[in-house]
């Protein structure tokens, strides 16, 4: 066999294993995800219905959609890039937790806790987030169709030092949003989108709506 019949033949296995590789490990990373969801189902099964905690984890890119999830400590979890979608998150806590890009459409979120969570990205269309707290900070959020009735995303007047806690949501699509008796005191909202959402009893004291679209529903 010639020389460069040789390297040719080489180069083809080289090409063969570094394929066979690149299979393997992707073949490897769904199973690591199937794996987490179904590690995250069997902590659902052995709370026997009490909340789970899940603080710390790295649970990105995951795709949670659809799970009872009441209560859940999310503590400075990792989710950029999960699924929630219609997922049962009430009175779930994401304190610290980084939400980038997540899908939380559909959601049921009521009284959940979102405080200093990073929210770049997220989706919350049509999503239940009645009388949450949302002190966190991302752009493009979008809140389309959502119902915040009652959630609090404004500064604590009792609980504040020289700069305020508070929401900042630049260019956030409040869209159809119920925003009934919700607290948005403080909160940035420049370049935020307001058509048709619905503010009876809001209060807006003091927040940055430079640039905002209030073309409101009632």
């Amino acid at each position: 066999m010639s020389l460069l019949n040789r390297e040719l033949i080489g180069r083809r296995l080289a090409r063969v294993a570094s394929a066979i590789l690149f299979i393997a490990a992707a073949a490897q990373a769904v199973a690591a995800a199937e794996r987490s969801r179904a590690q995250v189902e069997a902590k659902l099964a052995e709370a026997r219905g009490k909340p789970i905690d899940l603080a710390n984890l790295d649970l990105s890119g995951l795709d949670l959609s659809g799970l009872d999830l009441r209560g859940a400590d999310f503590f400075s979890a990792i989710l950029a890039g999960a699924k929630l979608a219609k997922s049962d998150l009430s009175g779930a806590n994401f304190t610290r937790a980084d939400l980038q890009n997540v899908d939380f459409s559909g959601a049921v979120m009521k009284t959940a806790m979102l405080y200093a969570a990073l929210l770049d990205g997220a989706n919350f269309t049509g999503a239940d987030l009645s009388d949450s707290r949302i002190i966190g900070g991302g752009k493009r959020v979008n809140f389309r169709n959502a119902k915040l009735i009652g959630a609090d995303l404004g500064a604590d007047p009792a609980n504040q030092g020289m700069v305020p806690v508070r929401s900042e949501l630049p260019d956030a699509n409040f869209d159809g949003a119920d925003l009934t008796r919700a607290n948005l005191t403080h909160a940035v909202l420049t370049g935020a989108s307001f058509t048709g959402a619905v503010v009876t009893g809001a209060r807006f004291d003091y927040a940055v709506l430079d640039g905002s679209n209030l073309s409101l529903g009632r």
